[in-house]
């Protein structure tokens, strides 16, 4: 199978994860330990499976050193956008979990869900502190 035959393959559907995003995922569950005390980007991308798995759109900045998750980018069209969530919004904890203990395989693995179910973030803008729920999509292509 050529790479155009896999690009156009029906898991590289719209909507739906595709080989890139499998390849995305595993990329940074291999790097996380190297990125120890680093700041990376944390893309809440998808994995091929039985269900249609989803996440809230965003593209987070994680920093294992200061324990911090912080909004990069909120796509137009993405649930993150739906909800109100906005760049530099700092996340506090997702479903309850504090973010200072979690991990980025961790972080990763809470944003994810089934398309269609609801994530609960709590979050800090400016000097308030608010909480938003995002119904999980289905992962874009960018």
């Amino acid at each position: 199978m050529s790479r155009s035959d896999l690009a156009r393959s029906p898991r590289s559907a719209p909507g739906r994860p595709g080989f890139r995003g499998a390849c995305r995922f595993l990329v940074l569950l291999l790097l996380a330990p190297l990125l120890a005390g680093a700041t990376c980007e944390v893309t809440d991308i998808g994995w091929p499976g039985e269900h249609w798995p989803g996440g809230i759109g965003a593209i987070l900045g994680h920093s294992s050193t200061e324990h911090r998750l912080v909004v990069r980018e909120v796509p137009p069209d993405s649930p993150a956008a739906r909800a109100g969530l906005r760049v530099d919004d700092e996340v506090l904890a997702i479903d309850d979990r504090e973010v200072a203990e979690m991990d980025l395989e961790e972080v990763i693995e809470r944003l994810r869900g089934e398309v269609g179910t609801l994530v609960k973030l709590q979050l800090r803008r400016g000097d308030e502190e608010l909480e938003l729920e995002v119904e999980r999509g289905p992962y874009q292509s960018r």
